[in-house]
């Protein structure tokens, strides 16, 4: 049988470490901005049965103490009409954060500007491919090893084994590149509802604007545009997360990591509809006026995987109206224009 050479432990050692603590190529990825959090594998929480299998304890990811996880945002716990629903995480709900009139205007708003199929992204694959692009190093090995074998300048080895694992790089991100594209159209059919950003333009929306301003102690410019969501009878959305573990590099452009979810309901539902956090055991049925307000990450970005949840399947429309607020400015088209004039002075 033919046998490769052993490797000379002393020569080889400190090319590879060389090569492994080269700077990670995520580095050289550019910014892919999310359009929507990214989605999970777990089981639907929208039935009575999974919500209720899923009331005790939550592991936090990573070995995160579950107490570093609840230290989001500071909130004002005075705001009218703001009650807690849930401890360890978070969850809020706000009674009458909007007016019948106003939730209407809204809508009405939505429908002026035009409402298109919700857009997807494959968020965090930059962080998934720079854990694998770890192991590039490996495939210069078997060319090293011979040059080495071969008594070649070590000099000479370095810069092969160097250009060998620059071309795998390439190769690698290219790949990766194309999987999270085409991993992305196979997730467009986990979203079938119509959306569309607002710009601030009407009374109703500057109301909207103001008073979560107030209630996330927040400035408007770290919030993206108040984007309403329409779902039409049958649609819903499959569990996901609200913040992004690769934030840092695929959110760069649109405020880094989603510190905070504001949710408004613009219409009523007496069956279906309902937000639910199926590690929680909890679900919140659509009422007309009320907002809903979560933390998908901590104050410093730390992701929570516990805020996993999910929009069940409506029984008849139904209209929402959602702000992320991010660590950082939010500049357009994301967020709201540089000129834009609220209620609020910040």
């Amino acid at each position: 049988e033919m046998q490769l050479a052993p490797i000379p432990p002393l020569s080889v050692s400190p090319l590879l470490l060389l090569l492994l603590l080269l700077p990670s190529s995520q580095s050289f990825v550019a910014p892919t901005p999310r359009a929507l959090p990214s989605f999970s594998s777990s089981s639907s929480g929208c039935s009575p049965a999974a919500a209720r299998g899923r009331t005790g304890a939550v592991l936090a990811p990573f070995s995160i103490p579950v107490r570093s996880l609840d230290n989001h945002i500071e909130i004002d716990a005075d705001f009218p009409g703001l009650r807690k629903l849930h401890s360890s995480p978070d969850i809020f709900l706000v009674d009458d954060m909007l007016e019948g009139g106003e939730c209407a205007e809204i809508v009405e708003a939505a429908k002026a500007k035009g409402l298109e199929l919700s857009p997807v992204a494959y968020a965090g694959w930059t962080e998934d491919a720079a854990i694998w692009s770890r192991l590039l190093p490996i495939g210069s090995l078997p060319t090293v090893n011979s040059m080495l074998n071969a008594h070649e300048p070590t000099w000479k080895v370095a810069l092969v084994g160097l250009g060998i694992w620059m071309g795998l790089s390439v190769v690698f991100w290219s790949a990766a590149s194309a999987f999270a594209t085409w991993r992305t159209s196979q997730l467009q059919a986990l979203r079938t509802s119509t959306s569309t950003a607002l710009q601030g333009a009407t009374d109703a929306e500057k109301v909207l604007i103001d008073k979560a301003q107030r209630l996330m102690k927040s400035t408007w410019r770290k919030f993206e545009a108040p984007t309403v969501i329409r779902y039409e009878k049958g649609q819903s959305l499959a569990p996901h997360f609200d913040a992004n573990r690769g934030a840092e590099v695929e959110d760069a452009t649109r405020g880094g990591q989603t510190l905070a979810t504001l949710l408004v309901y613009l219409s009523d539902s007496t069956q279906g509809g309902e937000t639910a956090f199926g590690k929680l055991g909890v679900k919140v049925s659509p009422k007309k006026g009320q907002g809903l307000l979560f933390f998908p990450a901590t104050a410093t970005g730390e992701f929570d995987e516990r805020v996993e949840h999910e929009g069940c399947e409506a029984m008849d429309e139904k209209w929402i109206v959602r702000i992320w607020r991010h660590a950082d400015r939010v500049s357009p088209p994301f967020g709201l224009p540089d000129n834009y004039q609220g209620k609020h002075v910040d």
